[in-house]
């Protein structure tokens, strides 16, 4: 009897101390899975700080004279000529930066663009003409290959870069004069063409919906 007894207390305290061992071991194991689940949230919530700071650095860049510009050309091209609402308000960010670079109208970029391609970045023509500008590859090789080939030419920002650089020089060429700079830019210099009065027309509609809204 005693020899049972005394098994019998042996086995309790084995599974005491088996007990006592697990519990002291669990919050061993969840600190050591803490770290990494804190590490995962701060990550994400480093990234969404990251992209809310950069956009929040793009919309207080502009003034709000350019704020006003920028919401009153983007509604105006979203609604006419179907594009969605975010890609509306890239381009029409890029043609005011290339404006400023290039002391041009942004209405002007835009007005290009929309006789040209109608806002479709993937458009190519059948001479070979490329994205929002329909910029010839071929006749400006050295501007396309310092945006890394035609194949950039899709990107909306690089196509408005390229095309704002081809309208400002031809613009030089023919002092001044934008008739002539847009049937050279048409490549229709020479020859009869209502690609200037078109780009005219839509010019003027875009500066009264700037300042008219």
């Amino acid at each position: 009897m005693e020899f049972t007894e005394c098994v019998k207390e042996r086995l309790a305290l084995t599974l005491k101390s088996g007990l006592l061992c697990a519990v002291m071991l669990m919050p061993a194991t969840t600190l050591a899975q803490s770290p990494e689940m804190v590490r995962s949230d701060e990550s994400i919530d480093v990234a969404t700080a990251v992209e809310a700071e950069d956009t929040a650095a793009s919309s207080t860049a502009a003034s709000p004279a350019e704020q006003r510009k920028i919401t009153r050309l983007s509604g105006h091209i979203q609604r006419k000529y179907r594009v969605s609402e975010s890609k509306a308000r890239n381009i029409v960010c890029e043609a005011i930066r290339n404006a400023k670079q290039h002391q041009l109208d942004p209405e002007l970029i835009l007005a290009v663009i929309a006789v040209e391609s109608t806002f479709k970045e993937r458009a190519v023509s059948r001479v070979g003409a490329r994205g929002l500008m329909q910029v010839m590859p071929g006749s400006h090789t050295r501007k396309v290959r310092e945006i890394g080939g035609s194949h950039q030419l899709f990107d909306p920002a690089k196509n408005i870069h390229v095309g704002s650089r081809i309208l400002v020089n031809y613009l030089n060429i023919d002092s001044g004069n934008l008739r002539r700079a847009l049937l050279r830019y048409n490549g229709s210099l020479g020859s009869r063409s209502s690609f200037p009065d078109r780009v005219i027309r839509i010019y003027r509609d875009l500066k009264r919906v700037t300042v008219e809204g």
